[in-house]
């Protein structure tokens, strides 16, 4: 879920940056940057449990 809300907002930085709003791009970028960070913290966490080198999940 992170992962599609990091690229929902991130294509939305992109568009305010193709227009001009470079504020609100890097305030929307460094949002979707905290996303990112949290969506790979989630796959190092449970890695092991997604890719099968764990049973006990």
């Amino acid at each position: 879920m992170c992962f599609v809300i990091f690229m929902a907002i991130g294509a939305f930085a992109v568009s305010l940056w193709m227009h001009g709003n470079l504020l609100y791009a890097a305030l929307s970028g460094s949002i979707a940057l905290i996303f990112l960070l949290f969506f790979i913290r989630k796959m190092i966490k449970s890695g092991p449990c997604i890719f099968g080198k764990r049973k006990d999940c």
